[in-house]
């Protein structure tokens, strides 16, 4: 009886013979592959239905090829995606990259079929290379030779790519009501030679809570705009303008404007930002401050010079991705009153199936001008409607894991949701 029924479950879970498995992913196939992609653009089940002629492998170490996939926005507001091939094992010391060209509005389908087209023309060189490859054939589609050429495309707008939106949420309980607003406006423009960025956001946040039958509301609300014009001065430096205006209940400030010109310097060249960058910027400007109530340091509004400077390093490899950066300014007028920030973080594999990753920040806080004189509610400490006093900001996260056990499985199986990823 108890063998009958452990046969039945057998059954109904769908576990197969192991040879009945084997027999599936025995298929012939060119050599192994490990695609290097964020989860954001990546699908790893099409991928493998898509690119049948490969071994998919969930290890770098066990793949004949590593594809790293890279991306960054454009000025037409799509995304221009770096594709690194590095040939491993039997391929080791061939190595390629490749550029594939998304425009705005594009959708995930169209995105994904780009990036397959492109993986599979970099796969090329890997398979001539292979028995495969006497099997394998390779058609381009074009225009008819005797087609009219085409004029140079007119662009109406001038490289001018404008965004508006707009979003809302709400909740409900019993004792509790939340709402939240958010809009914004953006306009930019990206030429080889100038970069022009506009940007405007509102936030609105209400919350009401019910406790001993009184009613408590908290309301904050932000505002801000920003621009940017920067001027390209070869492949290491830039030179550019910053220019901005914000509003904050929290803050206590009815406005902060701010200008300062800047100059930064990239110790690579910037056509390999996508894959590394070690930028030096350094800024000098004017503050200007409105408040809503008087500050501890009993101002109602004031001006001040400052000057900041901000070193940022990022590398994406093989190996996984990893940045820092160390930023600060202080007011010229009084150097006393800084700031300082630094963050590190990192996705970084160790071994063979383990991985670790971690983004960590510190801040160090010697700035706070704006705080209001007077005590504050006890509503608006526990409802954080008002900046606290404080010498320092600290927020880390961190994680690891381990994968082991096949890494040869070609097949996908979206029953009962794909990925593996059930929710009841």
């Amino acid at each position: 009886m108890r063998r009958r029924l452990l046969l039945a479950l057998f059954g109904i879970l769908g576990v197969t013979t192991p040879w009945a498995t084997v027999s599936a992913q025995t298929a012939p196939r060119a050599f192994s592959l490990f695609l290097d992609c964020s989860d954001f653009y990546c699908e790893p089940d099409f991928y493998r239905t898509d690119i049948a002629f490969v071994d998919h492998v969930r290890d770098r170490t066990a793949a004949d090829v590593h594809v790293l996939i890279t991306n960054q926005s454009t000025g037409g507001g799509g995304r221009t995606y770096t594709l690194a091939f590095y040939g491993q094992r039997k391929f080791a010391g061939i190595s390629d990259t490749l550029t594939a060209e998304l425009a705005q509005g594009a959708t995930e389908d169209e995105q994904r079929k780009a990036l397959s087209r492109t993986i599979k023309l970099g796969l090329a060189r890997y398979v001539a290379r292979t028995p495969a490859g006497a099997n394998a054939t390779l058609s381009l589609a074009g225009a008819p030779a005797d087609a009219p050429k085409s004029a140079a495309a007119r662009d109406p707008w001038n490289a001018w790519v404008f965004r508006l939106g707009a979003h809302g949420n709400g909740s409900r309980e019993r004792n509790f009501t939340n709402n939240r607003l958010n809009g914004s406006v953006s306009a930019n423009r990206i030429t080889t030679q100038w970069k022009t960025s506009l940007r405007v956001d509102e936030n609105y946040n209400d919350q009401a809570f019910t406790i001993d039958g009184k009613k408590v509301t908290s309301v904050t609300r932000n505002f801000s705009g920003s621009a940017l014009q920067v001027k390209s001065l070869g492949e290491h430096w830039s030179a550019g303008l910053r220019a901005g205006a914000s509003s904050s209940t929290y803050l206590n400030q009815h406005l902060a404007a701010s200008v300062a010109p800047a100059v930064e310097f990239d110790v690579y060249p910037y056509s390999e930002s996508t894959r590394r960058q070690l930028r030096l910027q350094y800024s000098a400007g004017m503050q200007h401050y409105l408040y809503n109530d008087t500050t501890v340091y009993f101002k109602k509004k004031e001006s001040r010079p400052f000057q900041s400077l901000t070193v940022l390093f990022e590398q994406k490899q093989k190996w996984g991705s990893l940045e820092g950066q160390v930023d600060g300014y202080h007011f010229l007028d009084d150097l006393s009153k800084s700031r300082l920030n630094y963050s590190l973080g990192a996705d970084v594999r160790i071994i063979k199936g383990l991985s670790v990753n971690f983004y960590g920040n510190y801040s160090v806080l010697h700035d706070q001008i704006y705080l209001p004189k007077g005590s504050l509610s006890r509503e608006d400490v526990l409802l954080r409607q008002s900046q606290l006093a404080t010498t320092y900001r600290a927020f880390f996260y961190g994680g690891i894991s381990y994968t082991f056990g096949s890494v040869f499985n070609n097949i996908v199986n979206p029953r009962f949701g794909g990925g593996g990823n059930n929710n009841f």
